[in-house]
């Protein structure tokens, strides 16, 4: 089997994630992608985010519908950081039998230098996705092509820019805007009813 791993802190979980995930899963003939909300992700753990409940119950909303995405508490069961290379090694290990490929944005690959152990990470089956439309000139280009003389096994896809992020959604909500369209029902009634971001 082909796996991706998606990370985040999905608060909350949009329609870009998903799109993501589905282009994962097209692109890269994944069989399936575990979804993996963070409780206390490193670079964040100094802002203030969503109860790691509330977050995951909209994980699980969201993807209820589509059997090839898995949801996983690997990372949120505790409040205790879990950092990537960690998270990478666990499923190596427990799907020994088959490729693991980790998924992120353009906006983590291109700081990732700044992760723990990034080293151990940059060895992976790394899928990265941008947000915007890229040329061949451009800092996420150089970098990838720059790793891939090492590691091969870089996949830099841009076919569809989505440019929703969550810190929109809570300034939508919090102006009284609507999120229509940009996150799932299921997750808007979820905000809604338990008076989130506002």
């Amino acid at each position: 089997m082909r796996i991706g791993l998606y990370g985040g802190t999905f608060d909350p979980i949009h329609t870009g994630h998903l799109i993501v995930i589905e282009n994962a899963i097209n692109f890269m003939k994944l069989d399936k992608v575990i979804i993996l909300p963070s409780s206390n992700p490193p670079h964040k753990k100094n802002k203030k985010k969503t109860d790691t409940n509330i977050r995951v119950e909209m994980v699980s909303e969201a993807i209820k519908d589509n059997d090839k995405i898995v949801l996983s508490t690997f990372e949120s069961t505790d409040d205790t950081i879990r950092y990537t290379h960690e998270t990478i090694r666990y499923f190596k290990e427990k799907f020994n039998k088959d490729d693991v490929f980790y998924i992120m944005g353009e906006d983590s690959f291109l700081t990732i230098d700044t992760w723990k152990n990034y080293k151990d990470i940059l060895g992976e089956k790394i899928i990265v996705f941008t947000r915007s439309n890229i040329d061949k000139d451009s800092e996420l280009v150089r970098k990838v092509d720059e790793i891939r003389k090492d590691n091969p096994n870089i996949f830099l896809i841009n076919n569809l820019n989505i440019n929703i992020s969550s810190t929109l959604i809570r300034q939508l909500v919090k102006d009284r805007l609507s999120i229509k369209y940009l996150v799932s029902d299921n997750v808007k009634y979820i905000i809604e009813k338990r008076g989130l971001y506002v």
